[in-house]
């Protein structure tokens, strides 16, 4: 009879370990789940297979092929967790699946990942505390998700409401993207043209009409000077750009930069409605799915935190997060802050209320993500044309200066 070695956890948690011996693998499993024991994996074992490798050697093994860069891509972590619930769904169990999942053929760092994931849960490790050794693949979002569905017995459920949640976070990313690649693709080809106009067809009219020995018209002579500027100091312009934009890039990246660029974000015309709807939407979607999986409020707040993206709301998440540990309600200091608008909190203070806080959050995001939409059809809407007008008045301006001498000097020999 074959022999099958399990990994599983008993009522209390505890990682347990043992061989069996039974018909197949299904019998195994049910031998298991007789004990009231959970199973996380069960293999077979063959007569030559040595006892189970130590951590030492399993280290060795998942070091060699490290790739160099462990990040997962939101579409990798969205397939992942579709695949992984979808195979809980069907009955397998957890290391098994993560397992068949390590050995697909595609994304190394996936694999590599997921083995190492898979070792973990074999030494008896949860799920959650796998993932959480790889905190640059695996977001404390999605962790916290998982710790929830794994304390609830609903660990496919989680995975559910981490795909629907990540699915929202890349439509709204796709939507800002996606508005403002058409005006930056007009406006640098628009500057690349007026950049080539001041280069290459303004030196070829400067000798003619230097030749001429007449006083050209004034927006001629300020064309020719833009243009000579440019051919004697452009590269020095260049470095000073560098210099500038590395600044501004290291600067941005203290805390009283990061803060001051959010700040200023968050008042830009136009663009700040824009800037506030995605935040807002973003905080009341997170909160709501974090809630709503039976993340306690504490920890809930801290990964809002993290996913805020925007110092001054982290600064006000930080001061809310105080002031609910003593008590205090979530739209109370929400409103006293004066970042969040007025409708935010009133929604969110009904919603509690009504002791329906995860739902009255879900609907503050709806609302703020469909005032996005409308937002980024809005500023499209404007800044196209507006780009379209400033490109053209920019040549037109270069093509009229380069003919107003030509005027002038058609009518002197009338």
């Amino acid at each position: 009879m074959p022999l099958f070695r399990f990994q599983a956890r008993d009522n209390q948690g505890t990682a347990q370990q043992e061989e069996v011996d039974a018909d197949d693998r299904r019998a195994a499993i049910e031998q298991v789940k007789a004990k009231g024991w959970t199973p996380i994996s069960v293999q077979e074992l063959t007569p030559e297979e040595d006892a189970k490798p130590t951590k030492k050697a399993l280290s060795k093994r998942s070091a060699e092929g490290t790739p160099k860069k462990t990040r997962l891509s939101l579409r990798t972590l969205l397939q992942f967790s579709m695949d992984l619930r979808d195979l809980l769904a069907a009955g397998l169990t957890l290391g098994g699946a993560v397992q068949k999942l390590s050995k697909q053929s595609g994304d190394p760092v996936r694999s590599f990942l997921l083995t190492q994931v898979h070792e973990d849960i074999v030494q008896g490790l949860s799920l959650s505390q796998a993932l959480r050794k790889h905190p640059k693949a695996f977001p404390e979002f999605y962790i916290s998700l998982v710790e929830a569905g794994e304390a609830s017995g609903h660990l496919d459920t989680a995975l559910e409401n981490a795909v629907h949640h990540y699915e929202r976070t890349a439509e709204a990313k796709e939507q800002v993207l996606g508005a403002l690649v058409y005006p930056l693709l007009v406006a640098g080809f628009g500057v690349l043209v007026i950049v080539f106009c001041l280069v290459w067809v303004v030196p070829q009219f400067t000798q003619i009409f230097t030749d001429l020995g007449q006083v050209l018209p004034l927006p001629t002579r300020i064309l020719m000077g833009l243009s000579g500027g440019i051919l004697k100091y452009g590269i020095l312009v260049v470095i000073a750009g560098v210099g500038l934009t590395v600044f501004f890039l290291r600067w941005k990246r203290t805390p009283e930069g990061r803060m001051s660029w959010h700040r200023f974000l968050l008042r830009l015309p136009l663009f700040s409605d824009l800037i506030r709807s995605a935040a807002y939407a973003n905080f009341a979607r997170t909160l709501s799915n974090l809630l709503s999986n039976g993340v306690p409020v504490l920890t809930s707040l801290d990964i809002v935190k993290k996913t805020a993206n925007n110092a001054v709301l982290e600064k006000e998440i930080g001061s809310l997060k105080a002031k609910v540990t003593d008590g205090s309600s979530l739209s109370g200091p929400l409103e006293a802050s004066g970042v969040f608008p007025a409708v935010f909190t009133d929604m969110l203070s009904v919603g509690e209320e009504a002791g329906q806080v995860p739902r009255a959050l879900g609907q503050i995001a709806n609302r703020y993500e469909d005032q996005l939409k409308r937002n980024i059809k809005r500023m499209t809407t404007i800044i196209e044309p507006v780009l379209m007008i400033l490109i053209a008045a920019a040549v037109g301006y270069v093509a009229i200066s380069m003919l107003l001498p030509l005027f002038q000097l058609t009518q002197g020999l009338q």
